[in-house]
């Protein structure tokens, strides 16, 4: 069986402290080297500060100058039964493309709030965003109790607040932690400084969200490049969904052709089995032709074309999206013209509510229900069914403008398998 990974998105307003938080979780795991760690360090004394936990995330020069986070890291936090995948994405309203590039791919989310300052803009709008992203589980981190001296009735007055929060933005609330990254109080660790509190530890209450059991899901293999090996064309994709084995068949969409893998090759391992969250190596056949953005189905359970899509997503770009406009649009390693049929509602996405019906725009941060034409067809299946082919991103002028989820999908003509 594939050792578990769950994909975790920091989220929050600027400031609150979800870099610290990410730091201090690399630090009291051990999941980050020494030499990392001393790199930090002498990147922050040769511009006469000390050391700060949120650098070590940062991966830009430009970060460590401006110490604030504008763009997506990603880290591995390594535990015992469990890695953590995880996404730093940034607070500032002018970076949040990055950060719907970065959220886009999580399975489920951490929402930081400084518990001296409370929910600001930015804490509402990630919230609705990560539900339009379709991450309904979510673990709420009451940061710098230090500042609030470890009152047990803050935090209960922000564990409310949150909760209404999570629960108008549609998101499970799976806990609600008390912590101090920067003493590490509940990270890794209960703290002894809040006896008040009972519950679990940040790492605890990750430990306890539920794998996604998307290997008992149809078959979904996404091609990402063709590589030729040994005298083999080897297709390199994600295990979306489902399980892959020697000999098992395979349709192979946007053709419509039936095929069977010949291998599964990975490095350094003799397993023949793939299942869904691994990245792995498929040999077909010579005659079957392979390519990037084709997506390889499970011949019972087979999706059709879609030629247009309902999406609900958030539009992330300084100019407005204009209905008749024609993006670039990306689900997992597929591409397509989007053209914007036609905006439904625009939706104010830090209050939801309902600015205009059947609008001709949708402004920067707004929320909008969007019907998209597509050229070529894309094989794309509702949210709710099939959410690793439920997630869009839309690019304007090859910058990330928009990202959301697939409500509803219309099909395009059918090609019969061969």
């Amino acid at each position: 069986m594939a050792s578990e990974r769950l994909r975790i998105a920091f989220v929050g307003h600027v400031d609150h402290g979800k870099s610290t938080l990410i730091g201090r979780l690399l630090c009291d795991t051990g999941s980050i080297p020494p030499d990392r760690v001393e790199e930090a360090r002498a990147a922050a004394e040769s511009q006469g500060r000390g050391m700060e936990l949120a650098h070590l995330l940062d991966q830009l020069r430009e970060e460590r100058e401006q110490a604030r986070t504008i763009d997506t890291a990603q880290l591995l936090v390594r535990t015992v039964g469990r890695d953590y995948a995880v996404i730093d994405a940034p607070g500032h309203r002018e970076f949040l493309r990055n950060a719907l590039s970065g959220a886009s791919q999580a399975d489920a989310a951490v929402l930081v709030v400084d518990a001296s300052q409370g929910i600001g803009e930015q804490t509402r709008r990630h919230a609705i965003l990560l539900s339009l992203l379709g991450i309904r589980r979510c673990i709420a981190a009451a940061n710098k109790m230090d500042l609030v001296g470890w009152s047990e009735t803050r935090f209960g007055e922000m564990r409310e607040a949150i909760g209404e929060l999570l629960a108008k933005a549609g998101l499970d609330g799976a806990a609600c932690v008390p912590a101090c990254a920067t003493l590490g109080d509940n990270v890794a660790a209960r703290s002894g400084r809040m006896p008040w509190y009972g519950g679990p530890s940040l790492l605890e209450a990750l430990a306890a969200i539920p794998a996604a059991r998307d290997a008992e899901r149809p078959l979904r293999f996404c091609v990402q490049d063709v590589y030729a090996f040994d005298g083999r064309r080897i297709a390199a994709g994600r295990m979306e969904s489902g399980m892959l084995g020697p000999g098992s068949p395979v349709v192979i969409l946007p053709e419509g052709r039936v095929a069977q893998v010949l291998s599964i090759e990975r490095f350094a391992s003799a397993r023949t089995i793939a299942e869904a969250g691994e990245c792995v190596g498929l040999t077909l056949p010579e005659d079957v032709p392979v390519r990037r953005g084709q997506v390889l189905c499970d011949p019972q359970d087979v999706p059709r074309l879609a030629s247009e899509l309902a999406v609900r997503l958030f539009w992330a770009s300084p100019g407005p999206l204009r209905r008749g406009e024609r993006l670039v649009g990306r689900l997992a390693t597929q591409e397509a013209e989007c053209r914007v049929r036609r905006i439904r509602r625009r939706i104010d996405s830090a209050s939801l509510d309902v600015l205009e019906e059947d609008a001709e725009r949708l402004e920067e941060a707004e929320v909008g229900d969007v019907d998209l034409a597509l050229s070529p067809p894309l094989v794309a299946e509702a949210f709710s069914a099939m959410p690793p082919l439920g997630r869009l991103v839309l690019e304007r002028e090859g910058r990330t403008a928009a990202a959301g989820t697939v409500q509803a999908v219309s099909e395009a003509k059918t090609r019969g398998a061969s």
